[in-house]
């Protein structure tokens, strides 16, 4: 309970910064994650067994229902929309006029990024470590890190820097998710205050909703649920609903926004629907 309220109170004192100091934190927390995948992913590349793979690549019913269940983590996984209007800002007020192409440029370096390392890493893990560690690991709701370290003759600095690293991937990721959160957050209470006759000013609005945001977040620490599964019944559901199916819906629903059709959009529909049936059926 201790080290909860300690992190969550670290993490909101780094927020309450202001927004140029919590990005500076992110952009320096991000690459030595980025350059510790890629040195796990080398390391172990020397104990790669094909067999593991070539053993896994079954195509039945049971493959076909693991990777179904599976999208709603993957959308999670690569959801980074709570920071998108931060760093809009940022790059408007740094570049003006030109930050669309700016941000443009940004995240297509940033997602090639993001795809090798994280493709290098997931092939690695698959190619190393035998399919009952890692049932074991989503088992007990524990990262991939924790099923490496398991393995036998596993080197002790696996299980410790595993430690470091999910604690700085969990914090930078709060961090970044905050931002989206507290704005959305700041608009509810001001509207729920409202409601009951209550005007207060933005400030009043955003520090209530940043304590009770950190409220909520202290109890779901110390309660300490599974985390894979509240992103098949919960997160990757709602988000799926918000960004995948609504706009795409939108464009064959509102004749307006029919130049926007495309395959690709269809295609983003589809895996929406197929994220929310898992809230339903998975």
């Amino acid at each position: 309970m201790a080290v909860s309220f300690g992190v969550v109170l670290i993490l909101n004192m780094i927020f309450l910064m202001g927004r140029h100091a919590t990005l500076r934190v992110m952009g320096f927390l991000v690459f030595p994650l980025i350059a510790y995948f890629l040195f796990l992913s080398l390391y172990l590349t020397g104990s790669w067994q094909p067999s593991l793979l070539t053993g896994q690549m079954s195509l039945d019913s049971h493959t076909l229902h693991q990777v179904w269940i599976s999208i709603p983590v993957m959308v999670f996984a690569f959801s980074h929309t709570p920071i998108i209007s931060t760093f809009a800002i940022d790059r408007r007020e740094n570049f003006g006029d030109q930050a669309m192409d700016k941000c443009k440029k940004i995240m297509k370096v940033a997602y090639l990024i993001i795809c090798l390392s994280v493709l290098f890493f997931v092939f690695s893990c698959l190619l190393s470590i035998p399919p009952s560690y890692i049932e074991d690991a989503r088992n007990e709701g524990v990262t991939i890190l924790s099923a490496l370290s398991m393995m036998p003759n596993a080197p002790a600095w696996l299980s410790i820097s595993g430690i470091i690293v999910a604690v700085v991937a969990m914090s930078k990721s709060f961090l970044g998710t905050y931002f989206g959160v507290i704005e959305g957050a700041t608009e509810m209470v001001r509207t729920t205050l409202q409601q009951v006759g209550v005007k207060k000013s933005r400030a009043f609005n955003r520090a209530l909703s940043i304590m009770l945001v950190s409220g909520i977040t202290f109890i779901i620490c110390c309660i300490n649920p599974n985390a894979i599964s509240m992103i098949y019944a919960i997160s990757g559901p709602l988000i799926a609903m918000i960004l995948f199916i609504m706009p795409t819906l939108s464009t064959y629903l509102i004749p307006a926004l029919k130049p926007y059709r495309s395959v690709g959009n269809f295609i983003t529909l589809v895996v929406g629907l197929l994220c929310v049936s898992v809230m339903f059926f998975g």
